[in-house]
């Protein structure tokens, strides 16, 4: 009888610890953007157990997440007037929340025929180059911006046509390099203009994610393109990033009758990507963190900042129970406290991202206590 009793017991034992092993192996699933994905994969894999996430780009994510397939979505542009009707429609009149989780630079790397180096490439001539007004590597603007390059000033550019890679999905990183040549180029603003499926010039070929437009670039002589700093490093792209001109207003001394006076000029400036770069966007004025959390970074005035960073979100339901997910709720909480941990926000640097400004990451803690 004892014996009976001491099997039922280790019995019992047996079905708690494959119960508690479920319950620890428990996690919530996403899908969106690929422009976070090397972060995201990896806080997921070091969390053992509390999220898995799927790289479709961002507006895959958008889709599954108005459509309840996944407990998250996850996506570097904010969703559509469209998109956000559909959402409520689909999902009980839930609305969306945001969650930023890091800083990243879009990177442009090139591949012409024969270039020495990194090139630079003014906004404007960028905004130009993917409008379809300019379309081979020797045109008078690019020869131009590369003057004062010392990598390039005395390259001959070839008469090359330009071969753009671009994403074949929608896409938050299509969305934020195109916000941020509606800003530098009235001619792209005029002809394209920003979205998540932006109607590019030009001679193109499409591929999937941040990691197939990066290969594109490796693969296609006289290609140029836009990715997320880790994948064009992965892609082995990193010597041939090109830095970008921006416009800058700074205070230098000059003699003015006889005197010496601080006066203000305006300068232009080619900043390459990298991680510094990208903290220095933003160190903005905090009170310009808007309200929801869906801050535009591109441009940012903060003085030798990389000119196209942008953040990346993790989209919640502001009503769990509405939306049909409320069993997500617990999960999904927990696992954005896990992303916004000292530790793994620290992780972002060797990564090619940025951890999240201490006021825009205290923001995003405090907007927590909304989700239900």
């Amino acid at each position: 009888m004892n014996k009976r009793v001491s099997r039922m017991a280790g019995a019992a034992v047996a079905t708690l610890a494959l119960a508690g092993a479920a319950t620890a192996a428990a996690e919530v699933t996403g899908s969106g953007a690929s422009f976070p994905r090397i972060a995201y994969q990896l806080w997921c894999q070091d969390s053992k157990g509390a999220c898995s996430y799927t790289s479709k780009g961002s507006t895959g994510g958008i889709n599954d997440f108005i459509n309840g397939t996944v407990d998250f979505g996850a996506s570097d542009a904010p969703l559509t007037g469209e998109q956000l009707s559909d959402l409520a429609k689909k999902r009980g009149g839930s609305g969306v929340l945001y969650f930023p989780t890091l800083l990243g630079a879009v990177t442009v790397p090139t591949n012409v025929q024969g270039q020495p180096g990194a090139l630079q490439l003014r906004g404007k001539t960028l905004g130009e180059i993917f409008s379809g007004s300019i379309t081979r590597w020797n045109d008078a603007r690019i020869v131009s911006d590369n003057k004062t390059n010392p990598r390039t000033k005395k390259f001959k550019f070839p008469n090359q046509p330009i071969v753009l890679c671009v994403r074949q999905e929608g896409s938050g990183t299509s969305f934020n390099f195109s916000t941020f040549l509606t800003k530098a180029s009235a001619d792209f603003k005029s002809k394209v203009t920003a979205g998540q499926v932006p109607n590019w010039g030009g001679s193109q070929v499409k591929s999937p994610g941040n990691a197939g437009v990066a290969s594109c670039v490796s693969q296609n002589s006289g290609a140029i393109g836009y990715v997320d700093l880790g994948d064009a490093r992965a892609a082995g792209l990193g010597p041939k990033l090109a830095a970008i001109g921006k416009s800058e207003v700074i205070k230098v001394p000059r003699k003015v009758k006889g005197k010496t006076k601080m006066v203000t000029i305006r300068r232009l400036v080619y900043m390459a990507p990298s991680v510094p770069a990208i903290v220095r966007a933003g160190n903005v004025d905090p009170k310009k963190i808007p309200s929801n959390l869906v801050w535009d970074l591109t441009l940012s005035p903060a003085k030798t900042a990389y000119p196209i960073v942008n953040t990346t979100w993790v989209l919640a339901y502001t009503d769990f129970g509405k939306a049909g997910r409320s069993g997500s709720l617990a999960g999904v909480k927990g696992m954005l406290n896990y992303f916004y941990s000292s530790t793994e926000q620290a992780k972002l640097s060797g990564l090619g991202f940025a951890p999240l400004p201490p006021t825009y990451l205290a923001k995003a803690k405090a907007q927590l206590a909304k989700l239900r």
